[in-house]
């Protein structure tokens, strides 16, 4: 100590030699010398994080928890990432709180004892007697303060879920199953030579059981439930156990979740193929437990001895009340804080930045946590909490789309949008959903698989069984819902929602084109208002006379920019604010409903040309990309009505390259779409007119050049195929050996069918044509002789005819044409 007067940080080496003493005493377990010494390096530096430590382990030694527990909350205000002091303070906690918990149950004794009451030393708190209290009081009440009346009653719309540790013991002490050490800690650890190379698993934090208080639909074991209701918070409890209150209890709930989920499917049984029937069911068990999260220990095996005991510790940490959503227990809520007020709510397509995180209900296995982050220790990795992670940006309804770090799951979105009045910023709450979430919205890859086929879902259930969902919402940043939004910035809010469905269409294989469409659409509707709003300019254009009738004043007010009336909802802007009573539709309800096009020449040139080049330009790429949509197979089952909308769109987009001035690419795309349309719907001559500007727009492109060669080989084949028909009709009508259409016995009938049903539909006399298909529907026909008189194409036409009568009629000798063609053909035709 007098060398270090002579140095110039003396201060601190005397406290580092004095900690150092302190530690080796530590070591000796010599008590009273390790508090001395860190004492006097606490009176000089009372923020000497060792010296504190090593004072309160000291203490704890000595058996001064309250004294330790000081010292060592302390240390933590000083140095908040001492792991160790923070472990010790928990065990001084946990000590502390036994001491108290014997103490209490020591004066109810001594207070029953001095009132002359009758003291056992276990008492019954379920009706069968199979869940005993340790130690309890015949005399105390049956229920603990905290619980409510209605949490208790099947017909209450609130509910109470509390959370707790469990540990169970056999009768000799030993550990059957405990929720205070990390899942698999009971299980033997497999060792020998073959493990020296390979890495230890991920160890997962020991978490607390949470369940629903008398739980209607039986999802966790009767002794639990029954002695969870006789704690106070905090409270450990001991009790006597018999087995047929633990897996026996929750077996029919077991026995639902084998019929929803694990039925016989033509999967199952190809994947349980030669499998003994033991097996199978021994597999089918396992997988229902693990939906609903029920400890194997307890529940895979039958109970041999149903009267048997175990020994039970139970410690109260949490109790929660939840409002049932829907009145019948499915969707749980527990608003943990309250949003701050004015600010934006969630709704569809908004943007969103939250934490959040799926556990399964009973086990609180985590699933998905964006808090939880790995931890190298010296025990291998382990998943710890980390509160400085980021929060997570996604957009609501769009979840899913991105790489595999960005992956957000589904569920939080439709999360989101079921809390009454809506999500705003600050908002913390809890679900509790009884069904579940599906297995493929946890993970990139598993929805993926689930997307592509990979993964059956009759052989692999998706679902992940009762969850508990927390939700902690940081940031709302509402969508664009139009022109009438504040938000609206002209073109640019265009082009965003343009860029975002070009994004949709790419990622994943082109899974998202369905949400990709649904951009595009919002983008036409924000045009349609764009125009709306534009069309006095139009009107006051056209002779300077108003649309409607009135003369002065209120006649030249009326048909301008100010006789425009928008609706009140769409004046909304599209993120509601939260002011309690809930978020307005606005714009997002008519996204619900497809935007109908206009036919080709039903907008009108002068009103096309009040948009601007950019607005012009978003105008005909939308229209392309929805009808280029509707006719892909990706989309969807393409209907004929599909079709007929898919073409509306691409003709509006054709007119927008007419009247303005857009980028060739994008003309030629459209011409292009649409020339594919009509080849497809056999007009090659109108297609071949589209694609000449095109060609004359971009003459090297070797795509297009395929296009009009294709095109042109297909008009060559249909005149041809045309005449062709014409010549075999007039042949069969005026040729007394016609076999046009042959009867099985050999005898020629009606030879002029076909061109008696061309005469009729140039007459277009429905009544004659009906008679004439009902012939010919009566008429047994071969291959040979449909192929050459080419009926099916007077068939087709009159399949086409106003009159729904004849075009039934025809359709179905058209869908019989198609069958026997399949059935001759040969099979290098097909």
């Amino acid at each position: 100590e007098r060398c270090c007067l002579h140095m110039g940080e003396a201060d601190q080496t005397w406290e580092g030699i004095k900690n150092n003493m302190a530690l080796c005493d530590l070591k000796r377990k010599e008590w009273t010398r390790v508090i001395d010494t860190t004492t006097e390096v606490l009176t000089r530096n009372p923020a000497n994080a060792k010296a504190l430590y090593r004072r309160g382990v000291a203490r704890i030694g000595q058996g001064k928890l309250s004294e330790a527990q000081k010292d060592l909350r302390k240390c933590m205000e000083i140095d908040p990432h001492n792991s160790e002091a923070r472990q010790r303070l928990n065990e001084v906690l946990k000590e502390t709180r036994q001491m108290q918990t014997a103490d209490k149950e020591q004066a109810d004794k001594l207070r029953g004892f001095l009132r002359g009451e009758r003291l056992d030393d276990t008492v019954a708190v379920s009706e069968d007697g199979g869940v005993r209290k340790l130690h309890g009081n015949e005399n105390s009440p049956l229920f603990a303060s905290w619980i409510k009346r209605e949490w208790l009653s099947p017909q209450s719309r609130t509910a109470a879920a509390v959370t707790c540790h469990i540990v169970l013991k056999t009768q000799a002490g030993k550990e059957v199953w405990t929720s205070r050490k990390p899942p698999g800690a009971l299980s033997p650890q497999e060792v020998g030579p073959h493990m020296v190379h390979h890495p230890k698993p991920v160890q997962k934090p020991a978490e607390p059981v949470r369940f629903v208080v008398d739980d209607a639909w039986g999802g966790v074991f009767k002794a639990w439930n029954s002695a969870v209701k006789t704690l106070q918070m905090h409270e450990l409890g001991k009790f006597e156990v018999a087995k047929y209150t633990l897996g026996p209890s929750v077996e029919s709930c077991i026995e639902r979740c084998v019929a929803k989920w694990l039925g016989e499917s033509p999967a199952r049984a190809a994947m349980f193929k030669d499998v003994p029937e033991d097996m199978r069911a021994a597999a089918q068990r396992r997988q229902a437990l693990q939906i609903l999260c029920l400890p194997e220990e307890l529940c895979l095996e039958p109970v041999a001895d149903p009267n048997g005991t175990l020994n039970m510790e139970v410690e109260l940490l949490d109790v929660g009340e939840y409002e049932d959503l829907e009145g019948d227990g499915r969707a749980l809520l527990r608003v943990l804080r309250e949003g701050k007020k004015g600010t934006p709510v969630a709704t569809d397509l908004s943007s969103v930045t939250a934490h959040f995180r799926i556990a399964k209900l009973l086990m609180n296995v985590s699933l998905k946590d964006t808090r939880m982050g790995l931890a190298n220790t010296s025990d291998g990795l382990v998943m710890r909490e980390d509160k400085t992670k980021e929060p997570i940006e996604f957009v609501v309804g769009e979840e899913e789309v991105g790489d595999e770090g960005d992956f957000v799951p589904p569920c939080i979105g439709r999360c989101l949008m079921l809390p009454k009045g809506g999500v705003c910023e600050g908002m913390r709450y809890e679900l509790i959903l009884r069904h579940g979430v599906p297995v493929s919205d946890m993970e990139k890859s598993i929805n993926t698989a689930y997307a592509k086929g990979m993964i059956s879902a009759d052989a692999m259930p998706d679902t992940t069984g009762p969850v508990v969902i927390r939700v902690e919402v940081e940031k709302v940043v509402p969508a664009v819902s139009g022109p009438q939004s504040p938000a609206w910035k002209g073109a640019a809010s265009l082009q965003a929602e343009r860029r975002r469905a070009e994004q949709l269409e790419d990622v994943d294989e082109g899974r998202h084109r369905h949400k990709a469409l649904r951009r595009w659409r919002r983008v036409l509707i924000w045009l349609d208002h764009l125009l709306e709003g534009r069309r006095w300019r139009v009107q006051e254009d056209s002779g300077g006379q108003p649309a409607s009738g009135g003369g002065g004043v209120a006649g030249a007010v009326a048909g301008s920019m100010y006789d425009l009336e928008w609706d009140a909802d769409e004046a909304e802007e599209g993120g509601v604010k939260n002011d309690g009573a809930g978020a307005t539709a606005g714009t997002a309800e008519k996204l619900e409903h497809p935007v109908r096009p206009p036919t080709s020449g039903d907008v009108d040139a002068e009103l096309l040309r009040q948009l601007d080049g950019e607005e012009l330009r978003e105008w005909a790429t939308a229209h392309v990309a929805v009808g280029r949509l509707l006719m892909s197979e990706a989309a969807a089952a393409c209907t004929e009505g599909d079709r007929d909308t898919a073409e509306r769109h691409i003709r509006s987009a054709v007119q927008a390259c007419e009247i303005g001035k857009i980028p060739k690419e994008i003309e030629v795309a459209a011409r292009m779409a649409l020339a594919r349309h009509l080849t497809e719907t056999e007009r090659a001559a109108e297609a071949l007119e589209v694609l000449k500007p095109a060609q004359a727009l971009d003459p090297g492109s070797t795509v297009l050049k395929d296009q009009v060669a294709r095109t042109l080989q297909l008009d060559t084949d249909q005149k041809s195929g045309d005449v062709k028909g014409r010549t075999l009709v007039i042949a069969a009508l005026f040729s007394s050996s016609s076999t046009a259409l042959v009867h099985p016995k050999g005898r020629a009938r009606g030879g002029g069918w076909c061109l008696w049903l061309w005469l009729r539909l140039e007459a277009d006399d429905a009544s004659s044509l009906l008679t004439l298909l009902q012939e010919v529907d009566s008429l047994p026909l071969t291959w040979e002789a449909a192929s050459e008189t080419a009926i099916g194409k007077e068939v087709g036409k009159c399949a086409r005819h106003a009159d729904s009568g004849v075009a039934d009629l025809a359709k179905g000798i058209v869908g019989k044409l198609h069958k026997l063609a399949k059935q001759e053909r040969p099979l290098w035709v097909r």
